[in-house]
């Protein structure tokens, strides 16, 4: 089918415009102009004199500087950013890349130009004004979710054409005057539609909760992908790039409910990422002092061994002297003994060759251990 292009394009030059633009560039010749050929023929009364002649000639010659003319017309240009559907006696041909080319001029050829590398932008559920405003649409924008609740849900596309065949040929369309899109353009209504439609499914098959806050992403990408399937099943020629969910909210009549949840969604977050944080300061140190704790306890095992063979190794070294030495080792060990329990012991010593009578001196065993709790020792030799 055939769509305006949307550029403006160069007037279409053809065969008869070429030949009124020369018969009034040449009205001057005699025999060439409307009226001095028509005088000529009256003067001649049929009869062909020289002046005939030489407008045939003028005529023969000018054909074909006509025709170059013409076919001159049929070179244009693609700019890099764009591509030209070409078609001859409307039948579509080719694609044609940036650069410098020729094509049959009108009214044989067509061409159409068209920018197929800038990202255009579709907006869906409301409509933004020059100066920033924006205007809500809620035929649009209103759906059901789910969970039977409605939302407001406003979503902007962004889009390029991916095939400039399709998108000019194989979907006709009423376009969009709100986004100064022509007719047949498969990026008026009918792609306002596939946007509506994909939005209305992707969101009728969540909770509200997931539309409003935790699964935003989600949304869009499932969005995103109906509509990149949309587009390929109706041959449109686009290429959705992104999907974003701009303004999603509930009724006016419930919002203040609906942020009282999200302000308590809020809080329980705070609190629960405190709380990790806690647990993430705590953790460390418990396992520190427990590793100090296992450090300590291995420290005093290993000194408990160390001494348990210390002291085994010495009673093997005196086993080994009193094998030797058995009169020599009883003797040191006694003595060690006794070293050992009388060490810090008021003593009282008496010579075994004394005649005096060994006599129990108990008020001297009291005081002499009043000393040695005050600290002080007294020895009595010779029986005293």
């Amino acid at each position: 089918m055939y769509r305006p292009p949307e550029r403006d394009e160069e007037p279409e030059v053809t065969f008869g415009d070429i030949m009124q633009r020369l018969r009034e560039a040449f009205s001057g010749i005699p025999g060439f102009g409307g009226g001095d050929e028509g005088s000529s023929r009256e003067e001649g009364s049929g009869r062909s004199g020289p002046s005939g002649r030489s407008s045939g000639a003028i005529v023969l010659l000018l054909i074909p500087i006509a025709a170059i003319v013409w076919l001159a017309t049929g070179v244009y240009t693609v700019g890099p950013d764009e591509q030209a559907a070409l078609r001859t006696f409307g039948r579509f041909v080719a694609i044609a890349d940036q650069g410098l080319h020729w094509h049959w001029p009108g009214p044989i050829g067509t061409r159409n130009v068209v920018s197929v590398t800038t990202t255009r932008r579709l907006e869906l559920g409301f409509r933004s004004s020059p100066n920033g405003s924006t205007t809500p649409v809620q035929i649009e924008s209103e759906m059901i979710t789910g969970d039977e609740n409605i939302v407001d849900v406003q979503v902007v596309v962004q889009y390029r054409i991916s095939n400039l065949r399709d998108f000019l040929f194989e979907v006709d369309d009423p376009g969009d005057p709100d986004r100064g899109i022509p007719s047949g353009s498969p990026d008026g209504e009918t792609l306002r539609d596939m946007t509506e439609t994909a939005v209305r499914q992707v969101v009728g098959a969540r909770n509200i909760d997931d539309v409003l806050t935790t699964e935003k992403e989600q949304v869009q990408a499932s969005i995103l992908e109906k509509m990149r399937e949309l587009a390929r099943d109706y041959n449109t020629g686009i290429d959705v790039l992104q999907v974003l969910l701009q303004n999603v909210n509930p009724p006016a009549e419930v919002q203040d409910a609906f942020e009282d949840v999200v302000r308590a969604r809020e809080d329980r977050e705070r609190d629960i990422n405190l709380a990790e944080a806690y647990k993430a300061a705590q953790i460390p140190r418990a396992t520190g002092s427990a590793a100090q704790i296992v450090e300590e306890a291995d420290g005093f095992k290993r000194g408990r061994i160390e001494r348990a063979r210390g002291e085994a190794d010495g009673f093997e070294a005196i086993l080994d002297s009193y094998q030797n030495s058995p009169n020599v080792t009883r003797t040191r060990l006694y003595l060690e003994a006794v070293e050992r329990i009388l060490a810090g012991k008021s003593k009282i010593i008496i010579n075994s060759g004394s005649n005096a009578l060994p006599l129990l001196p108990l008020d001297s065993l009291s005081t002499l251990q009043g000393n040695s709790l005050s600290g002080t020792s007294t020895t009595t030799g010779g029986g005293q």
